[in-house]
């Protein structure tokens, strides 16, 4: 009777011990199906940007335009995103200009331009850039002992080259696909913004901190929040003159910031060379080399191609 007693005490505990393990399985199981789910987008959606921009390409075209099948919404994206830019984004850039030392602002600049490394570098190896790679690399490298506040890598001769998953998209084929105008996030085109869902993955930045990012009060959040709010406040103001120059000047300034974000585009994709049949001149305007990072035109080295 004793045997049959301690048994049945010891049965519930059993119980719980299976029931536990059971729990964890279950979460495991919806953790690699989650993880499935996202390959499975990532892979449809790379697959969707070469079938919308293939049907692009397919349009008729003279060099240089930009295909624009929905400008009536991008307009209205465009004109919301002016009002903010008007009204809160160039306030804020004047006084950070103005209140913030040169020095300053050029540390808090290598600094973002730093974080970005990781992407960079993933984009160099995706498309077989191994010479580029070596470099970013470097470059982080050279930079860490501050955190990136300080550009020791540029002294070095080891230059700073934009890369992101939009461009590795156009190294192999990939063409632009449909002007697209982002709520807050400005001009883009589907493949470039199939990029900017690859490189959000990518960037290791985003991973940091607790909570879900899509919720408001996450650490996460916060810090995603704060790297691209003075991101977007350092470019403003790193083009103040220029952006308020070309929305004064500009006859149909919507038209203008469309045609210099596909020279930008082109430029970055070609390492700032001319693209082929355009005798030897690149395809860009004065105003152009203000929106390159730096303000500086693009590292020619040669248009990008895989490498076997």
């Amino acid at each position: 009777m004793r045997l049959r007693g301690s048994t049945a005490a010891e049965n519930p505990r059993r119980v719980g011990l299976k029931s536990r393990a059971c729990v964890r399985k279950m979460r495991v199981a919806q953790a690699e199906m989650g993880l499935c789910r996202m390959r499975r987008s990532f892979t449809a959606a790379v697959f969707a940007t070469g079938l919308l921009a293939g049907c692009a390409s397919q349009t008729e075209l003279e060099p240089g335009a930009v295909y624009d099948p929905i400008e009536p919404a991008n307009r209205m994206v465009f004109a919301v995103n002016d009002t903010v830019d008007t009204f809160v984004l160039q306030p804020t850039a004047y006084m950070y200009k103005e209140a913030v030392p040169d020095p300053v602002r050029d540390m808090v600049r290598s600094f973002l331009e730093w974080l970005t490394t990781p992407v960079v570098l993933a984009n160099n190896l995706f498309q077989g850039d191994w010479s580029a790679a070596g470099t970013t690399a470097s470059r982080f490298v050279a930079n860490a002992p501050l955190f990136g506040f300080v550009d020791n890598a540029t002294g070095l001769g080891l230059e700073h080259r934009e890369e992101d998953f939009g461009q590795t998209l156009a190294v192999y084929g990939s063409g632009d696909g449909p002007y697209i105008v982002l709520p807050l996030l400005g001009p883009s085109n589907v493949r470039d913004t199939v990029g900017l869902v690859v490189d959000y993955f990518l960037d290791p930045i985003n991973y940091v901190g607790n909570g879900n990012p899509l919720e408001r009060d996450g650490d996460r959040t916060r810090v995603q929040l704060a790297r691209r709010a003075a991101g977007a406040v350092d470019f403003r103001a790193r083009n103040f003159a220029a952006i308020n120059d070309l929305k004064q000047t500009s006859v149909d300034y919507y038209a203008r910031v469309r045609t210099i974000y596909k020279q930008r585009r082109d430029a970055l994709i070609n390492n700032g060379t001319p693209p082929a049949g355009a005798g030897g001149r690149s395809n860009t305007s004065e105003e152009f080399d203000e929106y390159v990072p730096g303000g500086q035109p693009a590292e020619s080295a040669g248009p990008k191609s895989p490498s076997s």
